[in-house]
């Protein structure tokens, strides 16, 4: 599908046309995986990868875009953007096909008062990795609940096609069924975007309650993040 950018209104009127430059080879299919990665662990590697497998095939890449500010978070990351874009440098360096686009931590630092919108964000990858890029984004089932309350969801969907990445309080393709029909939303088009069955099994709030409490988190976190989270004396209680 060809996406024509000069066609969609944002409701600011505002488009930073400038993005940062694109970490994916030209043309190549891309699963987007956005968050504030405070800190990444296995689990935001492990079971993206298989998503991008299994959604892209060989040719796929799964390119992460670490957040600056959630619009729907009150409060901001505990870690720095430097430290989460490294750590999320650090976790993937061992994936293939995997790449990190700090295009949403950059102009923040130029509007640092703006929150980060995933519509700007998708617009923006589309100027950069070119209008007949297939891109899609991976979306946890909870967010994916919530979904029309996003800025121009539906831009959103005419840009790039989602992908629900089940997880507590979703645990199953059965809960995610019955809690999607009481918002509303469509059925069929939202269940034939279930990647897994099985849940993440950990999250970053987790590990960061774990490491102020000094408990080893070897297992969570890949041993190049856990050494430079002790480098960096992050997260300490």
């Amino acid at each position: 599908m060809v996406r024509l950018i000069r066609d969609i209104e944002f409701e600011d009127g505002v488009f930073e046309p400038v993005p940062t430059a694109w970490p994916a080879p030209v043309a190549a299919p891309v699963l987007l995986f956005g968050g504030t990665f405070d800190p990444p662990h296995r689990a935001h590697v492990e079971l993206a990868a298989r998503a991008r497998d299994k959604l892209l095939g060989e040719a796929g890449w799964l390119v992460y875009v670490p957040a600056a500010r959630s619009p729907f978070k009150r409060e901001g990351p505990v870690a720095s953007d430097a430290d989460r874009a490294a750590m999320l440098k650090l976790a993937t360096a061992d994936t293939p096909r995997c790449a990190v686009w700090t295009d949403e931590i950059d102009r923040a630092a130029r509007r640092p008062s703006e929150p980060s919108y995933w519509v700007d964000t998708l617009a923006r990858a589309v100027c950069v990795a070119g209008e007949s890029t297939a891109l899609r984004f991976l979306i946890g089932a909870d967010q994916a609940l919530s979904f029309a309350s996003w800025r121009a969801h539906e831009t959103i969907l005419a840009l790039a096609q989602p992908a629900v990445l089940l997880r507590d309080p979703v645990p199953n393709r059965e809960v995610f069924r019955r809690q999607l029909q009481m918002t509303g939303m469509e059925l069929g088009p939202w269940m034939e975007r279930v990647v897994f069955a099985d849940t993440l099994p950990a999250a970053s709030t987790d590990v960061r309650a774990a490491l102020a409490r000094g408990e080893n988190v070897g297992d969570l976190l890949a041993e190049r993040v856990a050494a430079y989270i002790t480098e960096r004396g992050l997260y300490r209680g």
